[in-house]
């Protein structure tokens, strides 16, 4: 009987472990599926805008895109694995000097850089700021902004 147990409670510990497995090879994939749709959505927006001609080197808001992939709320770790998961560059940390007017929490920032287009020297260039809800939960992400930009000589 004791051997019965045991066998069932080896049986029940494994079946337990392959499922958790399972369950994050489900949440990767749906990672590196949600990268690729933004990468598709940025490329989408830029192909437009240059199209209608409404383009701006100095810079073209595409937030809007980015917080339907990475929403108010999301956390850090899957912001960065889905800003990842579509090509983007995470800097390692905030720069030293944070811009006039920035927030308080902008060393707790993610920023990240997405190459779309590149001739020669110049780039098409998607910038991103992920800041978090408060110096308290930094790992919650509250303000979300997306730039392409033309990064040229």
């Amino acid at each position: 009987m004791r051997s019965t147990v045991k066998f069932a409670i080896i049986c029940v510990s494994l079946l337990v472990a392959a499922n958790a497995g399972a369950v994050d090879q489900r949440k990767q994939m749906d990672f590196q599926d949600r990268g690729a749709r933004l990468r598709r959505a940025l490329e989408r927006a830029y192909q437009d805008l240059r199209h209608t001609g409404e383009f701006k080197s100095a810079g073209n808001d595409v937030s809007s895109i980015l917080k339907k992939f990475v929403p108010v709320g999301t956390s850090f770790d899957n912001a960065e694995v889905t800003l990842r998961s579509s090509g983007f560059d995470i800097d390692p940390a905030p720069p030293r000097e944070p811009p006039k007017n920035a927030s308080p929490l902008w060393r707790f920032a993610i920023f990240g850089t997405l190459v779309l287009a590149q001739h020669g020297v110049s780039k098409i260039t998607v910038e991103t700021t992920l800041l978090p809800k408060s110096k308290d939960d930094r790992n919650t992400v509250k303000n979300v902004h997306a730039t392409i930009y033309y990064r040229g000589v």
